[in-house]
């Protein structure tokens, strides 16, 4: 049974398959700049690498799909659903007492 907050996006696998790898691709090289620096980044960004252009392509689809199925980007509480969204995902990843400690930028809180 599916819930209600659930939604499917129909892609090609193949265009799918791009954009992880592009994710993977720009995950990894921010990783490895994050080790060596000792710390999880050295000035808060989190950088996509550069796309070429059937990456762009893909990435663009992906967009358009997500306009297409979620009418919330259009709703005028569209930063609240969104900030919630956030703070949900960081205690599920983190843990409800770390996600509030987690800085991506580095510095310790």
């Amino acid at each position: 049974m599916e819930s209600a907050n659930n939604v499917s996006i129909s892609m090609r696998k193949e265009t799918l398959l791009v954009i992880f790898e592009f994710l993977a691709r720009s995950y990894d090289s921010w990783s490895k700049s994050c080790e060596a620096n000792g710390r999880l980044a050295s000035d808060g960004t989190f950088a996509l690498s550069k796309p070429d252009l059937g990456e762009l392509a893909a990435l663009w689809y992906l967009e358009g799909e997500i306009q297409r199925t979620l009418p919330e980007i259009f709703s005028s509480d569209y930063s609240e659903i969104l900030s919630k969204e956030k703070q949900r995902l960081r205690a599920h990843a983190f843990g409800e007492e770390q996600s509030s400690k987690v800085d991506l930028r580095g510095q310790g809180q």
